[in-house]
């Protein structure tokens, strides 16, 4: 597969003035990144956010855990392993690292299920061990509840599954899958990120372009099989993608349906699903395939207008053709732009250098600058200078690291909120990652703040305290 066919919605079934609505609709969130939308196994829809392109990989959090799941599916229909097998049985080297009894009794098909016995997700204990062995950190980890007796989300336990494809097939998940999914569906894989071990992660960390994700949706959608060839175990995926554990204590309406191997089941379907809303969502029943990237806090809002806008309009046969209503879709989807600053962007005044006093990230010194349509920041650190751009009343595209583990790609835009004070707002486009940096001139001890739109997954930012400024 290595693009889809497109078609006009009324082609399956769709009237494009649903869609419309739902453009609409999905349009007052703050913010979707992208959407495409496949009925019948032809492209009726796409859409992109700026500054997020359609050729750069995202970030998918949690929708990895499904690819790791497919591997495990693979490998043991390739005899490699059993889902029945005990997690400890891989790993003979830690028996004596084991602590707790019950963790001899965690099998495979636990962790696929998150019912391993841990109360909470594992990853601080895993992560706590002090070589950066997370795989003996997960297997002397204690077990609040015998395995398979209760679920709790775990991706501590999906990095362990991935350690067992390292350890049956000597190679990294993403790259058991390249001859096996990626390279068949077409998709050229971003990177996954991995332990101190050189282990993918396999809960978190994989990088795909929107349209990846609405390949391994679609062939989802159609069980497995492309263009003749069973690249998913069909037996498994039929397992996978329906309920085998209860997780109906968990209070947003669609994570209560029932948890597969890896799958979330839906109010409508099934799904893969990652945190501010990655998604690759199935719907067998009306024979569709939704891809999504978002920067959403609230994940139920999008699926809840997939429930109530489209689904009541979608249409068991071919629609006439509705070209006025093609266009109003077209310029609904078009020129879309996540919520940025409002403020003055005429405005401009001297650069300021600012030097830091000691701090924890190294940062030493930013020079605040100004150009004729845009400013920026430069920051010295150990690792040599990052310099952040931001455009006046426009995006303007760069990377910077900073206190993150990894360099992002960024796109930036500023304006003045008051009389002193500048603000740009970071957008990390290849992830969900968003700052709002404040340079406050009037506050001459800490001038420079950031609040990180996720903080869950980014570093604090070290204050930054004054001890010297220069024009």
């Amino acid at each position: 597969m290595k693009t889809f066919v497109p078609c006009t919605p009324e082609a399956v079934g769709i009237p494009s003035a649903v869609l419309t609505a739902l453009m609409h609709r999905l349009n007052a969130m703050d913010s979707l990144n992208g959407i495409m939308i496949m009925r019948h196994g032809k492209l009726c829809h796409q859409a992109y956010w700026a500054p997020y392109p359609a050729a750069t990989p995202h970030v998918l959090f949690s929708l990895s855990k499904s690819f790791t799941s497919s591997a495990i599916g693979m490998a043991q229909a390739e005899k490699r392993l059993r889902i029945t097998d005990k997690i400890s049985s891989f790993f003979p080297e830690y028996q004596h690292d084991i602590t707790d009894p019950r963790m001899r009794e965690v099998t495979l098909r636990h962790l696929l299920t998150m019912t391993s016995g841990h109360a909470t997700c594992a990853r601080d204990q895993m992560l706590a061990d002090a070589d950066g062995d997370w795989a003996r950190g997960f297997l002397s980890s204690r077990l609040d509840w015998q395995p398979g007796e209760r679920f709790a989300y775990n991706s501590a336990a999906t990095y362990m599954l991935a350690a067992v494809i390292r350890k049956v097939t000597g190679m990294n998940v993403r790259e058991y899958l390249m001859p096996r999914l990626f390279e068949p569906l077409g998709i050229v894989p971003g990177l996954w990120e991995s332990c101190p071990h050189g282990i993918d992660c396999g809960g978190w960390g994989l990088y795909l372009k929107l349209e990846d994700i609405a390949k391994f949706a679609q062939l989802l959608l159609d069980r497995g099989v492309h263009e003749g060839r069973q690249l998913i175990p069909a037996d498994y995926l039929a397992e996978a993608t329906v309920k085998q554990a209860d997780n109906s204590m968990n209070e947003s309406p669609d994570w209560k349906c029932g948890y597969g191997y890896q799958f979330w089941v839906s109010q409508h379907g099934f799904r893969g699903d990652g945190a501010s809303g990655q998604y690759a969502l199935v719907l067998p029943e009306y024979d569709l395939a939704i891809a999504v990237t978002s920067c959403i806090g609230d994940m139920q809002q999008i699926l809840t207008a997939f429930w109530d806008v489209l689904l009541p309009g979608l249409k068991a046969s071919t629609l006439p053709d509705n070209p006025a209503a093609q266009r109003e879709l077209q310029q609904a989807s078009a020129g879309l732009v996540v919520q940025h600053l409002a403020g003055d962007i005429s405005r401009r005044r001297d650069g300021t250098l600012y030097r830091f006093a000691a701090n924890a990230a190294g940062i030493s010194s930013c020079a605040v600058e100004f150009g004729d349509r845009e400013c920026a920041l430069t920051f010295t650190t150990p690792r040599g200078t990052e310099q952040l751009r931001a455009g006046f009343g426009e995006f303007v595209r760069g990377s910077l690291q900073l206190t993150d583990p990894m360099p992002h790609l960024t796109a930036a835009t500023a304006a003045w909120t008051a009389e002193n004070v500048l603000e740009i707002d970071c957008v990390c486009y290849d992830s969900t990652f968003r700052d709002l940096y404040r340079i406050d001139f009037s506050h001459p001890e800490e001038p420079i703040t950031r609040t990180s739109r996720f903080t869950t997954f980014r570093n604090e930012f070290v204050a930054l305290r004054v001890v010297a400024q220069e024009r």
